[in-house]
């Protein structure tokens, strides 16, 4: 796609190997800016399904080239290493869904006699070259019996879980299983294949499946044997650790008949094969305890260098038959360059260099493999590395590779080993030290159950094996020797994870299990409102069945492969997975920072390799998703299959308020009209550039569905406030504040950002999110820096909003790191096209889904060295993937304006002052009316679009520029009946009289059943005067309060008394805010400080235009004397203002009216009902739930207001600690006061009934 906009193209057919041309392709070059970097050119294509039969080239044909302009060229020569005389088009073969797809990427740009030129058009031709059948591999088929057991091992019997640490031979004795519970241990079976971390890339052809019974060796009448696998393993000379991982697990179980070991006879030595007696043994030391950034999957050693920049090492080896070798892995943490000398016994071996600190990144590190040998003084190696002095360093890991006899050691009692990488079959080793006890295991990693491999003996205490696996891992132990014991962890409830059905979404919760029953509830509710299948599993449920019950992250996916797997079809496929707590970045949580907490409450995240960078470390929840065989090596470029979310939760609490803020959105309890807004925000600086990234945004979303509201808030089309320490939009912050109370769909920020603020003005920061209060909560999207940085302990934008039980936000997408912005705004317009579709069954895409397409859609080329490669792999979601956030289905029409019927196409002209009625019905899809459809219609009506101007605050080469309907002239609520309505309304005299095209905008709720629907009509025009404008001068009638309607003036209210109005006039109210001076404005105290704008308070009566109210909590007030003037205007600008005089007492104490609860007896749960005498006014709110001992078993504070005087705090019938309460009698108790008064209570008793 051209920079983010591209075609829609179908699957290409291969034609037996045929070139396929597609259409000309015109390159936008409104889309393929030259700024700051060089563009791409992107396109994803669908494959036929025999997609992997093939390879695939690209080319272009009959290109055609403009030169670039003088500032374009410019740029280009900044990237000149990325430009040649030809285009070189890169490709890339995912999968999508068992779906293969094309990527297309390349630089549109070429150097050719010294000038720089564009493409503007070119054919594009695919040539699909057929495999050869070596290569070719067969895809997955859904319901394959073979790949997967149809049950766990786990689903019947009594299972114990042990563990060990690292690699070796352990026993198990009849005094230990006895003690663990074993009534007869000669039937003890043991399954697992221990710790080693599950391999990234999955492929059918080597992929394993649930637990594998390891035969025991039966060392004496009282002892079992048997080869455990611990946490790290060798690659070549490449360490391999398990970071999820403290411990490697396994199982026992008792019953039936245990495997026995099966012994493989030796085979026909083949002299000019080989004889082999040495293999590669490996030394390590390494000390997993600091981060130089709080993300990525590398820990480094506890002592810094700064302090004592030479340290010594002691490192040893066992039957060493020469040719050592070191590595040293090292990091720095300097803004200057840091050297390291490493010594070994006294002889200097190399020098190490680190580059200095750049921007965004926290750590450098530099890593050698040097040889040793002629420096040996026998097994004991001293290594001493010297480092810059004073400057932060820290030693990574240090590993001795040496060639070690084949030799069992008396300390160990056993020796591992392998062939050489390339040994030809068959092969003799050859193994000393090798007593007539001694046994010779094979051990090879594929899970099998091993076997016994027949030894010759050779004399002196040495025995041979000829073997034709010599790739294979084995193991020589004496049989005498006394081998330490494995730990138990404890018993396994049983479990069938094999078992489970097609789901559409899985939960997975903690270990710990706190989050089971809210997860549970959000199932419920899917299937309640969605009819969507959900099934909720603890996380250590699936290391138990795919990771062998120790913790890693791709047993998350490979259980979600399982399911995707056995799917027959897509619709069956899983599609959606939440992960129900919260994650580290440290998953073994043996940093400083983490080492306090417990594993057990956390969910694991995939870190990638990199842990210095801010730009290119990154967490992937799209690794989870990674399905298809072949993936999981090239994040990047590869295509996940699922919608992944995160609810970044640790305690019931936090996971209770993000699920009723779920199940509130999905019941549409709280819909109306907010459901229709979307608020699109730019920051300022950059020569306007994010601005201009979100007006595109914001068209997109205006023309992509037009009966939606898109609300753009640029901070430069307001006034900036400037002193000598900062900027501050204070009117942006006022505005945004109110809107994230009264509520939208979406609110959508492209700009600066930190984990602490939106904007370097700091238009909303942190606390802002975390104190929002709310019912009608936004999903929230920022395409910013460092918004959410979620595996971390620092508190975020994010995770507040999310958090937030009395607002915030519905759910957060955003980033976890430093992001790019060209790169943002492609990730910003997919994300937003793909929230307001449909599937090809006209269903609602969810927010999984536009993760998922989103990122799909994007194309990135490894080979293109560019620093956004990681960019979209920062984006993550904060909440429920399967919530639809979307359009309504149903369609708002309107049939006629002032009589005139719009079915014609004409337009109607519309003048100020007059008096007219509109008429329409509701749709669906079908264009069919809908005629049971009863509920509440609101409209709204702008004035013309007009160009906007900004005030160039930031100092851009020119001021930005932007089309908005800025003016709306009037809103107002009507009923629908029978699908249809009609309304009545009188046209402002402050309209701007351009005689363009106005704009209604329609929301529409059935109040029984809740279904929704918008609509927008442009059939009209403004402009003129009517002719027969009544000659009213007078100004609306206005009645006014604080805090009630008994208000008497110069009475006594708390310091931040609530301000009703309620203004009447016969021609309306004016709010459009057009005319100067004409809006209905609040004024304290005379003060120009403290003067308000209400227009946006303003509601009217329902169905009457005539009448309506104004209600406005004023800020803090100091105590004593204070006055107000309220001023309002009718349609015609006739104006009237009333005064208030009132006392503010701080200490003025609320009364409690009343305290219900809204079930009593409960069975599932119950609202509390408060009602004060302070409604809008905010208050706090503590409820304690009590049993006849006076125990407190369940309280809530909650700070927040009402404007009816009523507020609701929501019970579950739980405790924090005990779970949910028994049938029982218990006293609710509530507490309240505001701002600095003294609590007021009522007490109430409830009854629980049927509690479970």
């Amino acid at each position: 796609m051209m920079s983010g906009v591209g075609r829609a193209m179908a699957a290409f057919p291969h034609g037996g190997g045929r070139d396929i041309s597609t259409d000309f392709t015109r390159l936008d070059w409104n889309e393929l800016r030259i700024d700051s970097v060089l563009p791409r050119y992107t396109e994803v294509i669908p494959l036929e399904s025999d997609y992997r039969n093939y390879d695939y080239a690209v080319s272009l044909e009959y290109p055609e080239y403009v030169p670039l302009t003088r500032d374009e060229s410019m740029v280009a020569e900044r990237f000149d290493s990325l430009v040649d005389d030809h285009i070189s088009v890169s490709t890339f073969v995912g999968v999508q869904r068992k779906v293969g797809v094309l990527d297309i990427s390349f630089v549109p740009i070429i150097r050719k006699g010294g000038k720089y030129l564009k493409l503007i058009s070119a054919r594009v031709t695919i040539t699909p070259t057929p495999k050869p059948a070596s290569r070719r591999k067969s895809q997955t088929t859904g319901g394959s019996g073979t790949r997967y057991a149809a049950h766990s091992v786990l689903k019947d019997g009594r299972w114990v879980k042990i563990s060990v640490t690292e690699d070796g031979v352990y026993a198990l004795t009849r005094a230990r299983l006895r003690r663990m519970g074993f009534a007869d241990p000669d039937k003890v079976r043991l399954y697992g294949y221990g710790g080693y971390r599950q391999k990234e890339l999955i492929q059918a052809d080597s992929d394993y499946d649930d637990l594998q019974e390891i035969p025991l060796y039966r060392q004496d009448d009282d002892t079992w044997l048997f080869w455990a696998n611990g946490l790290v393993y060798w690659d070549g000379n490449t360490r391999v650790f398990n970071e999820y991982a403290t411990q490697s697990c396994y199982f026992l179980t008792e019953g039936g008949t245990p495997a026995t070991l099966e012994t493989l006879p030796t085979v026909a030595a083949s002299p000019s094969k080989g004889q082999v007696s040495t293999f590669t043994g490996h030394t390590l030391y390494e000390r997993d305890e600091f981060a130089w950034f709080s993300g990525g999957r590398n820990l480094y050693d506890g002592t810094n260098y700064a302090s004592g920049n030479s340290h010594t090492y002691t490192l040893s080896t066992t039957d060493s038959d020469g040719d050592e070798r070191l590595t040293v892995a090292f990091t720095a943490g300097h803004k200057k360059p840091t050297q390291v000398q490493a010594s070994v016994n006294g002889h200097d071996v190399a020098t190490l260099s680190m580059s200095g600190l750049s921007e965004y990144t926290y750590g450098t590190g530099a890593a050698g493999t040097y040889d040793v040998g002629a420096h040996s003084t026998g097994s004991v190696w001293s290594v001493r590395l010297t480092s810059t002095a004073g400057h932060d360093a820290r030693l990574d890991y240090l590993a001795l590779h040496y060639r070690r006899r084949i030799s069992v050691p008396s300390s160990s009692g056993y020796v591992a080993f392998s062939a050489p990488s390339g040994q030809q079959s068959p092969c003799t080793f050859t193994i000393k030290c090798a007593p007539a006890s001694t046994r010779l295991l094979r051990v090879d990693a594929a899970r099998s159950r091993g076997a016994l491999v027949e030894l010759v003996a050779a004399g002196d205490q040495t025995a041979t094996a000829t073997v034709d696996a010599p790739s294979a891992r084995y193991v020589a132990f004496d049989t005498s020797h006394s081998f330490p014991e494995p730990a138990y962890q404890g018993e396994v409830a049983n479990q069938d994870l094999h078992a489970t059905d097609s789901l559409d979404m899985v939960i997975i919760v903690p270990s710990s299990g706190k989050l089971l029953g809210e997860a549970q509830r959000l199932a419920d509710a899917h299937a309640r409102y969605d009819g969507l299948r959900v099934g909720v599993f603890r996380a250590d449920q699936i290391y138990n069945e795919f990771s062998s019950g120790t913790p890693d992250a791709t047993a998350y996916r490979r259980f979600m492969k399982m399911l995707y797997d056995r799917a027959t079809t897509d619709a069956r496929a899983p599609r959606y997975l939440l992960l129900m707590g919260d994650c580290a970045w440290d998953n073994r949580m043996l940093s400083t920072t983490w080492k306090s907490h417990s594993a057990d409450d956390y969910l694991l995240c995939y870190e990638s390799e990199n842990s210095f960078s801010d730009t290119r470390c990154y967490v992937m929840e799209d690794y989870f998703g990674l399905l298809d065989d072949g993936e999981g090596v090239s994040p990047i470029l590869e295509k996940t299959d699922l919608g992944v979310g995160r609810f970044p939760v640790t305690t019931q609490a936090e996971a209770r308020a993000m699920v009723d803020k779920c199940i509130a959105f999905m019941s549409r309890s709280n819909a109306g009209a907010w459901k229709n807004l979307v608020f699109v925000l730019g920051d300022d600086g950059d020569q306007n550039s994010h601005m201009s990234s979100a007006d595109e945004v914001a068209e997109q979303v205006r023309l992509g569905c037009p009966g939606t509201e898109v609300h753009k808030v640029y901070w430069d089309a307001y006034q900036r406030v400037s002193t000598i320490k900062s900027n501050t939009y204070p009117e942006i912050t006022s505005l945004l504040r109110r809107q994230m109370g009264e509520g939208a769909l979406v609110m959508n920020y492209t700009g600066h950002a930190a984990t602490y603020c939106l904007s370097h003005e700091f238009v909303l920061q942190t606390e802002d999110f975390s104190s929002a209060r709310g019912q009608n909560l936004p999903l929230w999207v920022t395409a910013a820096c460092d918004v959410m940085p979620f595996d971390g302990q620092t508190a975020n934008i994010g995770e507040q909003a999310v958090l937030n039980a009395q607002g915030g936000a519905l759910a957060f997408y955003g980033t976890t790191r430093t992001v790019y912005s060209t790169q943002n705004l492609l990730m910003n317009k997919y994300f937003m096209k793909y929230l307001f579709s449909r599937d090809s069954q006209g269903n609602p895409l969810r927010v999984g889904d536009a993760v998922r397409l989103a990122k799909m859609n994007i194309v990135m080329q490894e080979s293109s060295r560019s620093q956004y490669l990681e960019n979209k792999l920062h984006y993550a979601l904060l909440g429920d993937p399967a919530l639809a956030v979307t359009q309504p289905s149903l369609r708002v029409v309107l049939d006629s304006i002032a009589g005139v019927p719009l079915a014609s196409g004409a337009s109607v002209p519309l003048r100020a002052g007059q008096r007219v009625k509109l008429a329409g019905h509701v749709q669906d899809a079908g264009n069919n009316e809908v005629r049971d459809f009863q509920g509440v219609l609101t409209s709204r009506l702008f004035d013309s679009q007009v160009t906007v101007t900004c005030r160039n605050n930031a100092g851009a080469k020119s001021p930005f520029t932007y089309k908005d309907r800025t003016s709306v002239l009037f809103v107002s609520q009507d009923s629908v009946r029978g699908g249809r309505f009609s309304l009545e309304t009188v046209i402002p005299v402050d309209i701007s009289y351009s005689n363009a095209s106005g704009r209604f905008v329609f929301y529409a709720i059935d109040m029984g059943t809740r279904r929704e629907a918008n609509g927008y009509c442009e059939q009209f025009t403004l402009g003129g005067v009517d002719g027969e404008l009544d000659a009213d001068t007078i100004g609306p009638a206005i009645t006014a309060w604080l805090n009630d309607e008994d208000f008497q003036d110069g009475d006594v209210v708390n310091a931040t008394p609530y301000f009703v109005a309620r203004l009447e006039d016969a021609s309306g109210v004016n709010v459009s805010g057009t005319g100067v001076g004409h809006n209905l404005s609040l004024v304290v105290d005379g003060r120009a400080d403290m003067t308000y704008d209400l227009n946006d308070h303003f509601a009217r009566e329902f169905g009457d235009y005539t009448r309506g109210s104004v209600a406005f909590t004023l800020p803090a007030l100091e105590a004593g004397e204070h006055n107000l003037t309220f001023r309002g205007w009718d349609v015609l600008n006739n104006m009237s203002s009333t005064t208030l005089t009132f006392r503010v007492n701080p200490s003025l104490k609320p009364s409690l009216l009343s305290l219900t609860a809204s079930q009593n007896p409960a069975v599932t749960g119950t609202t509390f009902l408060v009602s004060y005498d302070l409604p809008g006014s905010e208050c706090q709110f503590t409820l304690d739930v009590y049993d006849f001992a006076g125990r407190c078993l369940w309280s809530t504070t909650r700070t927040g207001s009402s404007p009816t005087g009523q507020y609701s705090i929501p019970w579950d019938l739980s405790s924090g600690s005990e779970g949910r309460l028994p049938t029982g009698v218990y006293f609710y108790r509530c507490r309240m006061r505001s701002g600095e008064s003294d609590y007021v209570s009522k007490t109430q008793k409830i009854v629980v009934i049927n509690n479970k």
